[in-house]
């Protein structure tokens, strides 16, 4: 069996001595409760600094059972495949105390969905109580395969620091760590451990911390995490295991007060009794240490020990522990302000650091040109916003000194309006303290700002800016909560149900990120460009001054205002098209509802006016936030008991001859684009990439209803986050992945990602490219070549293979399913056609049909696999023979 290559010498030993009874007994469970029984004797002793060897013990107690079993299953079921089990977080360190979760990853270097070995490892462990009753717990298993390494964020990826193989005979749990050094973000992980230490929540807080309370004392948060905070801190560069950390350790009475509170947790948890579920806070009510534990020490000592010795005994635990918590406090806080002092904390771009006064932008050049000191600025608010850090207010003086003079619209400005996380109000807010730097990006804002109309006159109280904030606050909570309700369902599809009513913060959640930004960039505009709406106020003296000057504050016209918007700020002209739709229909859902009953001409009508789906919802969801607190529906419920009726009959209207009584919805599509989309399988609908569906849904519909001809292909440039992509719908066709892979490499862009999903009973493709972003960004030019290239045929005649890009590094084919095979390579080359050359090779040497592909580039490390098929006829061993030619 594969031992350990993490654990100390006394682990290792342990491992030996208690497998030795596990293996020979004929039921491993007795000797799991008697090595349990030995090491509680350890806990309720009166040693004190037993602390490492009661948590090593009991952790080595568990993992040998999981090896013993892990061993016996793998040989049973003859698994092929690379494949462990591995420890996280606490299990990982080693540090296991009586309530500890088992906390255990079932490492594949496979597919995990439809997996029957994973399937049948679960079986036992998590659908049924079979290992249970054979070991005596519950172990929490969670499966993963490499590719999913990128995608760990949080507490999830913090766990795996201390990653350690249990069961691992051919070394995969390395592979793992080695994948998440290649493609984690140092930056945002720093700033989510620097959060563990003192003070949760804030970077390096300088309040006192309540640690001489007696009444209440969270061992782990407030004792051992706030430690480990410290340690992780120092794990971050080169995502080291924290053992090795703790080896490294100047002083070692830090770590002799980390392993006390170890030693009083599992006394505790003894003392307890209990494993009680986790809290939604993420704390468990058997860390809490409450008045009566800090009088409870002296039941370590035994029955004939005198009272005067009891009383300094338990003098002496609780000195230790105020002095231990002393200890680890000024530990952490010692760590992190030293890393923040020596700059540590960058971002990829290493142009933005964090300090202990919030972050500050470190990669302006002395004269640099207003272009690139506005990318400078808003890069620094984009940083802000995307991770919750506050800027120093000296870059006030520094980076957005003078902003006013010299601020312009650049790309970055798109992102900050596309990024899905932080508070896009609180980045307007921290902007409105520097003089003229909102009027810079969005003319006639001062104006705006400053401006009184019907709601500052009966308010007296905010202007116009502040007012403009709380809208996008509003919006954001609509956001966070719909897709809370999408992520906590267990049926997601019954959420939208519009029998059942309206939610109008999940049709918020539904809204992709095209339309999301459109209605920011709305809430924060309306007000400037001039509209006809505007000019016909302006002609009416009937209205009062504040209704007739209240709008058009930056005399552009509203087919200009936006212009540079997309030809300088990086805003897409699909999205700014859906922008001017929501600022010239600021007022339609308050018109029409206005107009009383909502009949079938009207409902007609304002759907034809919308357009489709997506822009209705865009419209509604505008309109909501723009009447989140004025006007709002708790305030006018007639005129909203109007709008959401016209909203939910509209919505209908693109889906003829749907039963709405019946129809299923997930995420707003028709039963009749879900009978298509399904076809797309799991894959597609469990991933981000469902948003964009209703982008291409129609389209696909269309091909889908003439399967006997060439229709045209669609492709679009998306927004999702700060990620920009090239989406594809087209008919299925083998050379399809070669042709879009070729001509996006032709016209000079890199791939950062991609994603093709096949619709193999319609013959339809729907694919997602997503662009790299240190390249140029791409425009809607992309999409037309694509188009051309799709339908011409381009990139795949033998005369391309001269241009192909050299293939180098780890290449293989396997066969993960019958008929089913992967291609995969890995390589330090970061080649922007190195994709295109693969599927060109798949296409041309295999004749392979691919229907599915992967592609992750992180730090100048290239991940690439290709899912395809072989033709009838073609061996697994004769592919492999023509792929020794690449």
């Amino acid at each position: 069996m594969a031992s350990s290559v993490n654990d100390p010498t006394e682990m290792h030993e342990l491992l030996q001595l208690s497998l030795a009874p596990a293996i020979g007994d004929s039921d491993p469970r007795l000797a799991f409760e008697a090595l349990i029984k030995e090491n509680n004797a350890l806990i309720v002793s009166p040693d004190l600094d037993n602390g490492r060897r009661i948590v090593t013990q009991r952790t080595a107690i568990h993992m040998a059972m999981v090896a013993h079993w892990a061993e016996q299953e793998h040989r049973a079921f003859g698994y092929d495949r690379p494949f462990a089990v591995a420890a996280l977080g606490g299990t990982g360190r080693g540090e296991m105390t009586p309530c500890s979760d088992t906390d255990l990853a079932l490492l594949f270097d496979d597919e995990i969905e439809g997996n029957p070995f994973r399937e049948r490892l679960q079986a036992q462990t998590l659908h049924s109580g079979d290992f249970f009753r054979r070991y005596g717990f519950r172990p929490g298993l969670q499966p993963f395969q490499l590719e999913d390494m990128p995608r760990l964020e949080g507490k999830q990826l913090n766990a795996f620091i201390d990653l350690t193989p249990i069961y691992d005979p051919s070394g995969l749990t390395d592979r793992f760590r080695e994948r998440i050094r290649a493609t984690f973000d140092p930056f945002e992980h720093f700033l989510e451990v620097s959060r563990f230490g003192p003070g949760r929540n804030k970077v390096m807080p300088s309040a006192p911390l309540d640690f001489e309370r007696l009444d209440h004392f969270d061992i782990k948060i407030e004792g051992l995490r706030t430690f480990l905070g410290g340690i992780w801190t120092l794990a971050i560069e080169g995502f080291r295991h924290s053992k090795d950390i703790y080896a490294e350790l100047e002083d070692p009475r830090d770590l002799e007060a980390y392993e006390f509170l170890l030693r009083i947790r599992s006394f505790i948890h003894l003392r307890r009794g209990t494993h009680l579920p986790e809290k939604v806070d993420g704390t468990h009510p058997e860390d809490l240490l409450n008045f009566n534990d800090f009088l409870s020490f002296d039941e370590l000592l035994p029955e004939t020990a005198t009272e005067s010795e009891r009383r300094e005994f338990s003098h002496e635990v609780r000195s230790r522990i105020l002095s231990a918590r002393r200890r680890v406090i000024a530990f952490a806080r010692g760590v992190i302000g030293r890393e923040l002092q020596r700059g540590r904390g960058r971002n990829r771009s290493r142009s933005v650091i964090v300090e202990p006064g919030g972050l500050r932008h470190v990669g302006s050049a002395p004269g640099a040109s207003p272009r690139d000191r506005s990318s400078a600025a808003l890069q620094l608010l984009l940083c802000s916003q995307r991770y919750g850090v506050a800027i120093n207010p000296s870059e006030l003086e520094g980076t957005f000194d003078q902003a006013g003079d010299w601020l312009e619209p650049v790309p970055d400005l798109a992102a900050l309006f596309y990024e899905p996380r932080g508070s896009l109000a609180a980045t307007f807010e921290f902007l409105s303290q520097v003089e003229g730097a909102e009027e810079r990006l969005f003319p006639g804002h001062d104006r705006f700002a400053s401006s009184i109309e019907a709601r500052v006159l009966f308010e007296r109280n905010w202007c116009r800016g502040t007012l403009a904030r709380r809208k996008l606050e509003a919006l954001q909570r609509q956001v966070e909560e719909g897709n809370a309700m999408l992520e906590a369902a267990v049926a997601p599809d019954r959420l939208v149900d519009y029998e059942q009513g309206l939610s109008p913060t999940l049709e918020a959640a539904l809204l992709d990120a095209d339309h999301l930004a459109a209605v920011k960039l709305a809430l924060k505009t309306k007000r400037l460009p001039v509209t006809e709406e505007d000019l016909k106020a302006l002609d009416d003296p009937t209205l009062p001054p504040e209704e007739r000057f209240g709008s058009g504050f930056s005399k552009i016209p509203l087919a200009d205002y936006y212009t540079a918007f997309r030809t300088q700020g990086g805003f897409p002209a699909e999205m700014i098209a859906i922008t001017e739709f929501l600022v010239a229909n600021r007022r339609a859902f308050k018109k029409v509802a206005e107009d009383g009953f909502n009949d079938d001409f009207k409902v007609a009508s304002f759907a034809r006016h919308c357009g489709d789906e997506q822009r209705l919802r865009a419209l509604f969801v505008f309109t909501y936030a723009d009447r989140f607190e004025w006007e709002s529906e708790f305030i006018v419920p007639s005129r909203w008991f109007n709008i959401r009726e016209l909203y939910l009959k509209a919505i209908q209207r693109y889906r003829p001859g749907h039963d709405s009584t019946k129809a299923l919805r997930d995420a707003g599509y028709s039963e009749r684009e879900l009978a298509v989309l399904n076809d797309f399988g799991r894959d597609f609908f469990s991933g981000m990439y469902r948003k964009h569906a209703a982008r291409f849904g129609s389209h696909l519909l269309g091909i889908a209803s003439r399967p006997t001809s060439d229709p045209s292909p669609k492709a679009a440039i998306v927004r999702d986050g700060t990620a920009t992509l090239l989406g594809v719908a087209a008919r299925d066709f083998p050379g399809l992945a070669a042709c879009i892979t070729g001509e996006i490499w032709k016209s000079g862009y890199s791939l950062a990602q991609a994603n093709l999903f096949s619709a193999i009973n319609h013959g339809l493709a729907l694919d997602f490219f997503h662009v790299a972003p240190s390249g140029p960004a791409p425009s809607d030019d992309l999409a037309r070549r694509v188009e051309l290239a799709i339908r011409e045929h381009r990139h795949i005649s033998p005369e391309d293979e001269s241009h192909l890009a050299k293939i180098q590094g780890e290449l293989t084919l396997e066969e993960v399913r019958p008929g089913q095979y992967r291609l995969r390579h890995d390589t330090p080359q970061d080649t922007a056609g190195l994709v295109y050359a693969l599927c060109y090779k798949v296409l041309r040497d295999l004749h392979g049909n691919i229907h599915g592909l992967k592609s992750q580039v992180a730090r100048g490390q290239s991940f690439i696999s290709i899912y395809l098929s072989l033709p009838p006829g073609k061996s697994l061993h004769q592919a492999r023979l023509l792929m020794t030619s690449w």
